[in-house]
């Protein structure tokens, strides 16, 4: 499959009284057509900064710094805002992790999903309405005619991810970003919401970068996976490189932190100091049972395990396949 989108050295920060924090750190992963894509790590590794920063959705005292955004050929970090409105909807959607604050509480559902086909397929109002019917019954919404006149808090929040999820391909994008889209919901639903969006990438042939910190998700849904931490990618690789040859300490980590039946419970390594003022060295460190001196010296190149497994860290070859997890 040929690449839909190419990140490379994409490095974010944000600033405020106390200075600079850098988000994102020369962070790089591609995306197939038509692949289902996992960005896993957990809160404050980075993940959903990357993502907004492909579309421009940075808050205002965010700031790309360095890299590149290649999409089918265009580089959206030089896009202008008039630009960037062309790509949103049409090329690249995205679904929210917070449905209620995503939806305008002024408007019904809708009054939003009407305005987004016409700005999107120049249709005529009746048309739109249509349309809207056509996408609110294709993801799983009953009596759609009537769900059109509710506004976003008469909705349960199972129903406004669907609604989410609507406007998201409404406008037949290539490529959907979910970020976190099962957040807060009952684990029912959540399994729901994970097969229509599976149902969708797959009859409509679209990619999906689908961000979350479950890694029981990223098993089901992907077949590729990056994992993040401190705002470095430290290991990408297939689902099956991820889960049965973890080689970064922390994807270890994080696999052996799942709870299994059976097993001793997970005893993580304690937090010890470690001078690294900057931020400019491996954001493992300071929580790696296996650090070492080279380890506080300097940041480790990316190596590959093989052709599709790359890994940052400084003990290149020592991982060794858990045969328990």
């Amino acid at each position: 499959m040929d690449s839909l989108l190419e990140v490379k050295d994409l490095s974010v920060s944000f600033y405020g009284e106390a200075g600079e924090t850098k988000a994102v750190k020369n962070a790089s992963f591609s995306i197939k057509k038509g692949e289902f894509f996992g960005i896993v790590g957990e809160s404050g590794s980075g993940k959903s900064v990357a993502a907004k920063s492909i579309l421009g959705l940075l808050p205002g005292n965010g700031k790309v710094n360095s890299g590149f955004v290649q999409f089918d050929g265009r580089n959206l970090l030089t896009e202008s805002e008039k630009e960037l409105r062309e790509v949103r909807g049409k090329d690249i959607s995205i679904v929210f992790q917070d449905s209620l604050s995503a939806l305008n509480p002024v408007y019904t559902i809708g009054d939003k999903l009407i305005e987004l086909l016409r700005r999107n397929h120049k249709m005529t109002r009746f048309q739109a309405k249509e349309r809207a019917v056509e996408l609110l019954t294709a993801v799983g919404i009953n009596n759609p005619e009537k769900q059109l006149r509710n506004y976003p808090h008469e909705l349960s929040g199972g129903m406004r991810q669907r609604v989410m999820i609507a406007m998201a391909i409404s406008g037949d994008p290539r490529l959907m970003i979910a970020d976190e889209p099962t957040t807060a919901l009952d684990v029912t639903i959540q399994a729901q919401i994970l097969i229509l969006l599976k149902n969708i990438q797959k009859s409509s042939g679209m990619s999906v970068i689908l961000i979350t910190h479950d890694l029981g998700v990223v098993a089901q849904m992907c077949s590729r996976i990056a994992v993040m931490c401190g705002g470095y990618v430290v290991e990408e690789g297939e689902a099956e490189d991820i889960f049965f040859h973890p080689s970064h300490p922390y994807t270890q980590a994080l696999i052996a932190s799942m709870p299994k039946v059976g097993d001793e419970p997970f005893v993580p390594f304690l937090e010890r100091p470690v001078q690294d003022r900057e931020g400019e060295l491996c954001p493992f460190l300071n929580r790696c049972s296996k650090a070492d001196q080279t380890c506080e010296r300097c940041l480790p190149e990316i190596y590959r395990e093989h052709e599709t497994h790359l890994v940052r860290c400084h003990r290149k070859g020592e991982s060794k396949k858990w045969e328990n997890h």
